[in-house]
């Protein structure tokens, strides 16, 4: 995965507002407009947006009239591949870490890690059902 990628479920919080917002803006959206609505810092918020262009998710336009507009249909954004373009680690990461090794036998801390797996998956599988258009008609 890429380093410029966000693990944080914050920031997959984020590019879903941000797919929202631009589902329902006319036109091209400079990020200072985007951030301003969802009261997130330009800067970083750019980076955000940046992931998903790199997905294809998003298309931008450089220049003094450029910004993001959405590159599909919001039916067409299936929210796992929001997901996957946001994370670089798996959501449960660090949720069930153990810090001393002693602390449980291996089995049982094999049990652990198959649990983060299993997770995962269902994560995955509940994302893979639901798009960016499903939102748009739920609210």
């Amino acid at each position: 995965m890429s380093e410029n990628r966000v693990s944080s479920t914050k920031w997959f919080g984020l590019a879903l507002q941000s797919l929202l917002v631009l589902a329902d803006f006319d036109g091209i959206a400079p990020s200072s407009a985007l951030a301003e609505k969802l009261g997130a810092k330009s800067a970083f918020l750019r980076k955000v947006l940046s992931n998903l262009v790199k997905a294809g998710i998003l298309s931008a336009k450089e220049g003094r009239d450029g910004g993001y507009f959405l590159a599909k249909n919001p039916d067409e954004i299936a929210l796992v591949e929001v997901y996957e373009a946001m994370r670089t680690d798996p959501y449960a990461k660090g949720f069930l870490d153990v810090n001393k090794e002693e602390c449980f036998a291996p089995g049982t801390q094999t049990a652990l890690l198959h649990l983060v797996e299993e997770m995962e998956s269902w994560i995955l599988r509940g994302l893979s059902e639901k798009t960016v258009g499903d939102l748009l008609r739920d609210r």
